[in-house]
């Protein structure tokens, strides 16, 4: 028979195991299903259109390694332009973001090549229609190389703009019961930084986001910004 001592401290540790059963995530949120990044995202955008590239700093996705766990699909492309700045975009869709595996913030990125991130600062990218997407500016640079950054980040519906932010995202959405895929979106240029390297990489960033297939608009800004985005164009 189980004496009042033992029902006394055991009730505190059933109550912790019923909240993490409460908590665990049961549903698998996917805003790109069955699509493949590469077809969603045009290679003519307003002028600018790709041309074969190696200069592109990505995660180093070797087999086995962390980043081929954390990202499933992604799309490395350098756009040129007769009449704007050259672009290079990066986007990095991963399916499932956990406490082990979560999307990896240009800041830490570039830190792991050698740069020092001399700028950051929280930007609202403006779309058509009034749409607002959060978003960050960065400058990265080495010796050799001086790296403007524009990026945002997806986790579910959401667009975290900071690392705290995201983390705090994704715990809201496993508290919701979902485990949600996320995504990256980069978009950079070598230039001397200042407010016209800054408005090449908006202008490119709205262009783009005007120009993804419908389908795939929602994995890279989450449906509710999505939406606004194709009522906008309409």
């Amino acid at each position: 028979m189980i004496g009042r001592r033992e029902l006394l401290l055991g009730l505190p540790l059933l109550a912790a195991a019923g909240g993490a059963i409460a908590l665990k995530p049961r549903k698998q949120l996917d805003l790109l299903g069955d699509h493949k990044l590469e077809d969603m995202v045009p290679t003519e955008i307003d002028g600018w259109y790709v041309t074969p590239s190696n200069a592109v700093i990505l995660p180093q996705a070797t087999a086995g390694s962390l980043a081929d766990q954390l990202y499933n699909q992604t799309v490395s492309r350098l756009y040129l332009s007769k009449s704007d700045l050259p672009v290079m975009l990066v986007i990095a869709y991963g399916n499932t973001q956990s406490d082990q595996l979560q999307l990896h913030r240009p800041e830490v990125c570039y830190t792991a090549f050698g740069f020092e991130i001399s700028r950051s600062e929280k930007v609202e990218l403006p779309l058509q229609g009034g749409a607002v997407l959060p978003a960050r500016e960065l400058v990265a640079s080495t010796n050799d190389r001086v790296e403007p950054i524009l990026y945002w980040t997806r986790i579910g519906d959401y667009l975290p703009a900071s690392g705290n932010e995201q983390r705090y995202l994704k715990l809201k959405t496993e508290m919701g019961g979902y485990v949600a895929d996320g995504v990256l979106v980069r978009i950079s240029t070598v230039a001397k930084p200042g407010p016209e390297t800054f408005r090449s990489l908006q202008k490119f960033a709205a262009s783009m986001l005007h120009a993804t297939r419908p389908a795939g608009l929602p994995a890279l800004v989450g449906r509710p910004l999505a939406a606004q985005i194709r009522g906008a164009a309409t």
